[in-house]
């Protein structure tokens, strides 16, 4: 246990290290100001930064929380609850422990101590900036927050790997893998506030628990464990629902060819589906939740038990192929039924991307997607990066060794007349593969006693068919779409766990081991190419041009003023002005899609006067122009903005662009603010009244 202890604290703490390090290299982010430090939260992560900052600096937490739950800033006119659309209750907690953690230190009058600022000396005709460093620092001590939870997410892949080998060179064999592909395996290094960065160590420890419960059952204590991880990798990511759905069909998959009994089965899924509702009203029974797929798959998944259990098949085929259609029937029905209920269409662009992947199907929101290389098919360099540390090889390799263990040793008795050999088989099995006699002959008598109407064949080893399973779903997800790789490659890196294990090299401890650790050996060569480069290089980040559009913002424009604009600058804009915007990069909302679609005709070829009815309709008083948007050249042949608008607005194909013609109708916008980069237009109301604002240089 000791070892066990240490060796998570080792890792922990690398796994704490290593992106605080990258983080600070990429950015010099000890040295940047406060401004600067929030520009540098680009899109979502500046987004979700704000709500932390919200919370912070209210008055009191209840008045905090108050303005979260009614906001109406964030998508102005509109009034929204932050909590219910936007899984910032990350943020709450975060915001709550800064509070108590100041106040703290106020209480003891050691503000030094956690706060120190200087002076920075910026050059190159730069004024000088002040920066605060330590914990008492708000961005400080909120990427480190999240860089803590990046070390128990390391710790927690060692214990996985070592749960799954029984062995602590199959725990050092994954953390290893994880850190040699870890800019394949995370993105915590660079954004950090990502839902991801709190979502996926509770995932992974609720997969270890899912494991632990298929291999030795489900107590009471492992089944409130799993209820509370589940709940909490939830509550932070709403695209959580699709890595359940994953889940319950590698359970279902593992059910269905009899290598998990119902009597450990249905505890892990209810457990599971208790943690969702426990998350979904958490988020004030979100919608997107409320009909999400992997309820689908839930509900589809209780009726096939239920059928097994009450209409007994004896042929093995039949009860195959019933539950496999009696799952996808209520699946499908549950659906469609509770999207059209609740008139919900917030996750129509997660299938039209896939859509759009095998047909010919394009349209605005999509091509915002597909025109982003995460979002295109895993390319071919991933699997020759991930093969240069072994990752992919050692993968493949214990894939086909459990293969053929499993057709050799476990293969479900198919058809009537193999029953008998079938049984007799999973008898000798259970004693060969196990090793420890009596202890699991008990449990096997016990296992038949529980559920004595069922089939099922029993083995130390009957948990991994389900890691198998889920590890394919991740594989399928990040071929589809390449920012999903993030499922796929730390689940490589447990499955190479097992190359430590007895099934995967069935020889002497002493020589198995010796072969890890060459493996580990050879592993570290690619790795370390891996690691070099990006923890011998600094850069310092610097937005120059956007920080003089914020500044005359912030001195020119009324402290209610609404903005119009790009979702990555209005982001920003509100974390650093906290003007009122009308659109911004969470995008899972039809609604925001919607408007977002409205604003963004400021880099179509529309008239200027549909324009600004489209502006006008959403109460935006300036919109802002990113001079590079406004151009048709982009790296990927129709990516560009004017080009998206000329295949979904082909009427106005061949006029020039909005940035090109708005300054001929002056009585409907102003410019205001100018640089080299941006451009800031008040929309102005029909009569064309407008006070004069002084403009940028």
């Amino acid at each position: 246990m000791f070892a066990k202890v240490l060796l998570f604290c080792v890792v922990s703490y690398l796994g704490y290290k290593l992106p605080c390090t990258l983080f600070e290299n990429e950015r010099f982010f000890s040295h940047l100001s406060t401004v600067e430090r929030e520009m540098s939260f680009r899109t979502e992560a500046g987004f979700y930064y704000m709500f932390f900052k919200i919370i912070v600096q209210a008055p009191s937490f209840a008045e905090g929380w108050h303005s979260l739950v009614n906001d109406t800033g964030t998508e102005y006119p509109a009034h929204i609850n932050t909590l219910q659309r936007f899984n910032v209750y990350p943020e709450v907690i975060l915001g709550a422990a800064f509070r108590t953690f100041r106040a703290y230190f106020r209480y003891r009058n050691q503000t030094r101590v956690y706060r120190q600022c200087y002076t920075i000396n910026r050059g190159e005709g730069l004024s000088a900036v002040q920066s605060c460093a330590g914990p008492g620092e708000l961005s400080i001590f909120y990427i480190h927050s999240i860089f803590l939870l990046a070390g128990l997410y390391a710790g927690v892949l060692l214990l996985f790997g070592w749960h799954l080998s029984g062995s602590p060179l199959g725990g050092l064999l994954t953390a290893s893998c994880f850190f040699f592909n870890y800019f394949h395996s995370t993105r915590v290094h660079g954004i950090p506030p990502l839902r991801e960065s709190f979502s996926m160590p509770f995932l992974t420890l609720q997969t270890l628990l899912v494991s632990g419960m298929l291999r030795d059952g489900a107590s009471l204590s492992s089944r409130l464990c799993l209820v509370l991880t589940t709940t909490l990798l939830t509550v932070p990511w709403q695209f959580t629902q699709f890595v359940l759905l994953t889940q319950t069909l590698s359970l279902f998959g593992s059910y269905l060819l009899r290598y998990s009994p119902k009597h450990i089965i249905t505890p892990i899924i209810d457990s599971v589906f208790v943690g969702f509702v426990i998350a979904t009203c958490c988020q004030f029974l979100n919608t997107m939740l409320v009909s999400s797929l992997y309820i689908s798959a839930y509900l589809a998944f209780k009726l096939v038990i239920y059928l097994d259990t009450h209409i007994p098949l004896s042929n093995k085929v039949a009860r195959f192929m019933r539950g496999g259609v009696a799952f996808i029937i209520v699946a499908a029905a549950y659906k469609t039924s509770s999207a059209f209920m609740f008139n919900l269409s917030d996750d129509a662009h997660i299938f039209n991307i896939l859509k759009s992947k095998f047909t010919e199907f394009r349209d605005f929101h999509t091509l915002l997607y597909v025109c982003s290389d995460t979002f295109n098919f895993i390319g071919f360099h991933y699997f020759w990066v991930c093969s240069t540390t072994l990752l992919f090889p050692t993968t493949c390799a214990v894939v086909l060794r459990l293969g053929y263990v499993f057709l050799r040793d476990c293969l479900p008795p198919w058809g009537e007349g193999a029953e008998k050999e079938g049984a007799k088989k999973d008898s000798v099995t259970s004693q060969k593969v196990n090793g420890k006699g009596e202890k699991r002959k008990k449990k096997q008598a016990a296992e038949e006693k529980a559920a004595p109407e069922e089939e099922f064949l029993v083995s130390d080893y009957y948990h991994l068919p389900y890691h198998v399973f889920q590890c394919a779903c991740y594989f399928v997800m990040a071929v589809l779409l390449m920012r999903l790789k993030l499922f796929l490659t730390p689940y490589m890196a447990i499955l190479c766990s097992l190359a430590a294990s007895a099934i995967i090299l069935p020889i002497g401890s002493k020589h198995r081991n010796t072969a890890v650790m060459i493996l580990l050996g050879c592993m570290s060569i690619g790795g370390y190419q891996n690691l070099k480069g990006p923890l011998n290089a600094t850069r310092e980040y610097s937005n120059v041009k956007q920080e003089e559009m914020f500044d005359w913002v912030m001195k020119e424009t009324p402290p209610h003023a609404v903005f119009a604009g790009p979702m990555a600058v209005t982001a920003n804009l509100r974390l650093t002005t906290m003007r009122r915007i009308v659109n911004h990069p969470h995008y899972e909302d039809s609604g925001l899609r919607d408007r977002t679609k409205l604003v963004y005709q400021v880099f179509s070829r529309k008239h200027p006067a549909e324009v600004h009815r489209s502006l006008s309709r959403l109460q935006a008083e300036y919109v802002i122009l990113d001079k590079n948007w406004c151009t048709a050249k982009r790296p990927v042949p129709g990516c560009a903005l004017p080009e998206i608008w000329d295949l979904e607005d082909a009427a106005n194909a061949d006029k020039p662009t909005f940035c090109e013609s708005f300054s001929s109708f002056p009585h409907l916008f102003h410019l205001a603010f100018a640089n080299k980069h941006y451009r800031v237009l008040q929309v102005l109301s029909p009569k064309g009244a407008h006070q004069t604002i002084n403009m940028g240089q």
